[in-house]
């Protein structure tokens, strides 16, 4: 399916021919360090929002000289990017203090980083009202850091135009996903990770043209009758197609996901019709699947989590996280636990590097975990 062939190619490199195309034109583009920084404000200043990766990195030999090893590979990575000059068509950062070893990583940003334009966003870390004031101040904070240094103004108009854009996005991502909720699925989970990589990747406007076109083509597949086990895959930093697919090249298929990179980034719509647009955004950014770095986010991600599982008819969870990853380690406890309560779907949990792709211990435990379902 050639509509398919982009979303891969867009997804393998960051610097991709939409970005330079966009960069050549002179338009400036901002990296983002984590799905909980309110891109549209950066989008509705007329700058390119894009989630930092490091796709096909090898080592991170430059970053371990100012990282230490018990930081996560993920924070290392971008250090290493940084370092060699991977990120160098980048306009500017905006950093946040997810967690520990994101705080680590901002400074050495902040000490490293020659860019035009560095925010650190301080992360809210509880959903209730006194999370919804402080997301609400930081999101002012970087609104009026853009506009001074991009000498630009960001309208509530401007704004409206934006949520729009994202909810149209949205929207269709909601459609790709009711695509996987077939018997079979009508993509395999790579297929849909690319799409959803390249929309944190290229112009938003560009990506829901793209994604409108190939959609019919999907809805149109007609694919074989099979009983493989449905996987739903929750994680951190997990933006590899080539996981996903050696997930299911053991003999399942991912219906469902609950990543930074996947539905965690495009699930949630903003009220249109909010006379303050940005109280609409925050309040859209602390309804979502929260991260596991919200204090209070446990009965929120259980029950959007239930909704996936009776949603896909998910029959086990692959839960992916990053090695010395806090955060996702205590998240997978809890839920596990409540997942058990419930009598609900069984759990494996993998840990990982940020660019395993394959493992042969992930492969035999994966298949063990297969068998028993």
């Amino acid at each position: 399916m050639e509509n398919l062939k982009y979303f891969k190619t867009m997804a393998q490199s960051l610097s991709n021919t939409e970005v330079l195309s966009w960069k050549n034109n002179g338009g400036s583009i901002i990296g983002l360090l984590c799905s909980s920084i309110p891109e549209e404000i950066i989008h509705a200043a007329g700058l390119l929002p894009m989630r930092v990766r490091v796709p096909g990195l090898q080592n991170t030999k430059n970053a371990d000289a100012h990282l230490h090893r018990i930081n996560c590979s993920y924070s290392r990575s971008v250090l290493e990017a940084l370092l060699t000059g991977q990120l160098d068509f980048l306009d500017g950062l905006v950093t946040a203090n997810t967690c520990d070893h994101h705080f680590r990583l901002v400074s050495e940003i902040e000490d490293k980083s020659t860019l035009k334009f560095f925010h650190y966003f301080r992360i809210h870390h509880t959903l209730g009202p006194g999370g919804k004031e402080w997301l609400l101040q930081e999101m002012k904070k970087l609104d009026r850091h853009i506009e001074e240094v991009f000498g630009t103004s960001i309208s509530k108009d401007q704004l409206r135009e934006t949520i729009t854009v994202y909810n149209h996005t949205r929207l269709l991502m909601n459609r790709l996903n009711d695509l996987r909720k077939k018997d079979p699925p009508l993509l395999t989970g790579s297929e849909y990770m690319n799409i959803a990589l390249t929309g944190m990747s290229i112009p938003r406007e560009i990506f829901n043209q793209k994604l409108e076109a190939l959609l019919p083509e999907l809805e149109k597949r007609d694919l074989p009758k099979h009983h493989l086990p449905r996987l739903l895959v929750i994680g951190g930093a997990c933006d590899s197609p080539d996981f996903i697919d050696f997930i299911e090249s053991r003999g399942a298929t991912v219906v469902a996901d609950g990543l930074c990179f996947g539905q965690r980034h495009y699930r949630g719509l903003i009220d249109e019709r909010s006379e303050d647009p940005l109280e609409a955004i925050a309040d859209r950014y602390l309804s979502r699947f929260p991260c596991p770095a919200m204090i209070d986010g446990l009965e929120l991600s259980h029950d959007i989590l239930k909704t996936l599982i009776d949603g896909s008819k998910v029959q086990g969870i692959v839960y992916a996280r990053l090695k010395f990853c806090d955060h996702f380690a205590g998240g997978r406890k809890l839920l596990a636990d409540r997942l058990r309560q419930d009598q609900s779907v069984p759990v494996i949990d993998f840990e990982r590097e940020y660019n395993t792709t394959k493992s042969g211990q992930l492969s035999t435990r994966l298949q063990a975990f297969l068998e028993m379902l």
